[in-house]
């Protein structure tokens, strides 16, 4: 009986093995199809040509062919499906190499300023750090109103003065946006105003429902930007301006949630129309998780796309 059983656990692990691999498997080709995008496979043939193109013409002047490489008696059609081979070959190559360059960052020009697209530590990163708060400028972290685990709730937990942070919620700071009060008697802040409290930048970010939901309309995030630029024009006193990717959280929104790629672009887009330029530059701060599921490689097609007047109604 023993035996038996030492036998079943064997079939069992291996049968747990097997299915690790299998669902393995079905993540990387799922990464991969996500990745694999229009843009990205023109990219690639782009430089498959060039490269063809730049040996084709160092062997010219070397007075070699191609074709010389080849054996003398293969026909048209074996040429052909070597060129081809080649071609996807370095299409391939070049598709790993831009994905993995773009995959830990990005770095753009926008209205004449260093903006970069970066994976790391919002909490670490030198500069004016915006921290998204509800229109209330809620403080009370009790997984109801602010979850413990947000952007917003390990800020006030760990890195807030608790008194500094009371001061800054009560006192009536210099803004083109005015407060005024709910329905309830409390003081309700525009979306996109901005409360200096110690060198962060708490920004009034979403509304909150009967049942202490936050949550945003699309067109109303994109106004929410514009708004906080503005803001943060006013107050950020030279210094870099460090957001985290506004919305990846888990902010609502009506009508379907955006994708990470659509938030961060939305992102750059309304920091270009608002012309303004900070001295130091902006940092848009990713996790590793978030940047895993975003094609960052796409980025630099936006600063093109402008460059060229293409595609600016469709929210480049």
């Amino acid at each position: 009986m023993r035996k038996i059983g030492k036998l079943d656990e064997c079939e069992k692990a291996k049968m747990e093995s097997a299915f690790n691999f299998v669902c393995g498997r079905v993540r990387l080709l799922k990464q991969i199809i996500h990745i694999v995008t229009w843009s990205l496979v023109k990219k690639s043939f782009k430089w498959s040509f060039a490269i063809i193109g730049a040996i084709s013409t160092i062997m010219g002047v070397a007075g070699v062919s191609l074709i010389d490489l080849l054996p003398k008696d293969s026909g048209c059609p074996f040429r052909l499906f070597v060129l081809v081979i080649l071609f996807v070959l370095l299409a391939f190559f070049a598709a790993i190499v831009t994905y993995h360059h773009n995959k830990d960052g990005v770095h753009l020009v926008i209205n004449g300023m260093d903006v970069d697209i970066v994976v790391d530590d919002l909490f670490y990163t030198e500069g004016v750090k915006v921290i998204p708060f509800n229109e209330y400028f809620d403080i009370k972290v009790d997984d109801r109103v602010i979850s413990k685990n947000s952007l917003n709730g390990i800020f006030i937990e760990k890195y807030a003065d608790r008194n500094a942070l009371k001061q800054a919620v009560e006192e009536r700071q210099p803004s083109l946006l005015k407060p005024f009060k709910a329905g309830d008697g409390r003081i309700c802040y525009p979306l996109g105003t901005i409360k200096d409290c110690d060198g962060f930048a708490m920004l009034a970010f979403t509304h909150m429902d009967e049942v202490n939901r936050a949550y945003l309309r699309r067109g109303q995030y994109e106004e929410c930007l514009l708004n906080m630029w503005d803001e943060l024009d006013r107050m950020y006193a030279g210094r870099r301006i460090v957001l985290p990717l506004l919305g990846s959280g888990i902010t609502r929104f009506e009508n379907g949630k955006p994708s990470e790629d659509d938030l961060l672009r939305c992102m750059l887009c309304t920091l270009r129309a608002s012309k303004h330029h900070f001295k130091e530059g902006v940092n848009v701060v990713l996790t590793k998780k978030t940047a895993a599921r975003m094609r960052l490689f796409e980025v630099n097609g936006y600063a093109e796309a402008w460059n060229n007047r293409i595609g600016e109604k469709d929210g480049l």
